[in-house]
């Protein structure tokens, strides 16, 4: 864990990192990452930044949404990370934050409303200010996206009232659309908590399926200055969405395309993504590997049971059918019996004599995965908020909805 703490701190400061454990979780972010690499350096699949071009017959058309500060930081990150085969959109109010962004494409909502300062926290103006200016939304989504990842932080103003939609736009348009949002610290107070628990709400009405990260559980990690603690998070976001669009958007031997990911949402939708890397001798490094990938502090979940899986296996030229076999084996014992299992696998010789494994799980029971079923009635796995999103047809009051969160949430309980 120290190994990619540095590593994300790395990432956000560009400078070079000491050494660290190796067999820490996720110590192979260090080689994943590329913070020389620009926006230039960045292929810009699109011609046309507004849709009029859209990738060729055959390919996936996947966006990635980052939705008011904090999700357009998680952009940020990705374009350092360096990501294949993805348009990267930053969406904000505020044009001030919204300039240091790295994006393939910016899109500042609301100038009308608000001149550019923000939502001021408020809900209601972000989503007044989406919904004023949903034409610019559509237009950086594309005439056809395939895949939606929208990132927000839930509780402000923009990320809280226009995620939501953002992800109806692009529902509307026929996409898979998965996010990935934050949600405050509990000492952030009853009114945040309120603020967040209904954007969540809105936001699972359009999402297929939603990961969502208590700010609490940075508090892990209490030593870090608070800028760097949030690098750390924007971080694991990051890798997560840079897992599943690879998956993808690269070639391999044996291959994994869009419509297993599409087979694999309808068995109960996207819960989990982990990538995992390791060396040592051959058999024990695609262990440890697959048992990286399956770790990830800011996201609980226990693979156990899952109703499907996808997994992509790559490695050096010294990688072997049999290692290959064995990470099939390993993740096909922990889903359930009926499951839908696909893998793929390629040699990349920069591996050297390293193993990466990418792993998507459906059907995932974790605390903090939640998961539209096909009525478009959002199904609620995370115990902290369960009920609050209910399939009732009508909306609770706010009250009750607040006084649910004091009750069931021990995560988040008010003293």
């Amino acid at each position: 864990m120290a190994r990619m703490i540095e590593d994300a701190l790395r990432l956000k400061s560009e400078l070079p990192s000491s050494s660290g454990e190796e067999d820490d979780p996720l110590s192979m972010i260090r080689r994943i990452m590329r913070p020389e690499q620009t926006e230039d350096d960045i292929p810009d699949i699109y011609a046309d930044v507004l849709g009029a071009s859209s990738p060729e017959v055959g390919e996936a058309n996947i966006v990635i949404v980052g939705v008011g500060g904090a999700g357009c930081n998680t952009v940020n990150t990705i374009m350092k990370v360096g990501i294949t085969g993805a348009k990267a959109v930053a969406i904000n109010t505020d044009k001030k934050h919204l300039d240091k962004i790295n994006a393939h494409m910016k899109v500042l909502i609301g100038e009308s409303i608000t001149g550019g300062l923000g939502a001021g926290g408020y809900p209601e103006i972000g989503r007044a200010c989406a919904e004023k200016d949903a034409h610019l939304i559509a237009e950086a989504l594309g005439k056809r996206p395939d895949l939606v990842f929208i990132a927000a932080g839930m509780g402000g103003g923009t990320g809280t009232g226009a995620a939501p939609v953002v992800a109806k736009i692009a529902k509307d348009k026929g996409a898979i659309v998965i996010a990935v949002v934050t949600l405050p610290f509990k000492n952030e107070g009853p009114p945040r908590m309120a603020k967040a628990v209904e954007g969540v709400k809105r936001l699972a009405e359009y999402s297929d399926t939603i990961v969502t990260i208590y700010n609490d559980k940075l508090l892990r990690f209490k030593n870090l200055p608070l800028d760097e603690a949030f690098a750390v998070a924007d971080y694991f976001l990051a890798i997560m969405v840079k897992g599943i669009t690879e998956i993808i958007t690269k070639r391999a031997l044996v291959n994994v395309d869009y419509a297993d990911i599409r087979a694999l949402m309808s068995t109960g939708g996207l819960a989990a993504v982990g990538i995992g890397e390791a060396s040592g001798r051959k058999g024990e490094r695609v262990e440890a590997a697959i048992r990286m990938a399956m770790e990830n502090p800011l996201v609980d979940f226990k693979p156990d049971g899952a109703r499907g899986a996808i997994l992509v296996v790559l490695g050096g030229k010294s990688m072997t059918l049999e290692e290959v076999h064995k990470a099939a084996e390993i993740v096909s014992s922990k889903l359930a019996p009926n499951a839908v299992f696909k893998w793929g696998a390629d040699i990349d010789p920069a591996l050297g004599d390293r193993i990466r494994v990418i792993l998507l799980f459906s059907g995932i029971r974790g605390p903090n995965i939640i998961i539209r079923q096909k009525q478009r009635v959002p199904a609620i796995v995370d115990p902290t908020i369960r009920g609050l999103i209910g399939a009732q047809e009508e909306p609770e009051p706010r009250e009750k909805v607040l006084q649910e969160v004091l009750q069931i949430v021990p995560a988040i309980t008010f003293d």
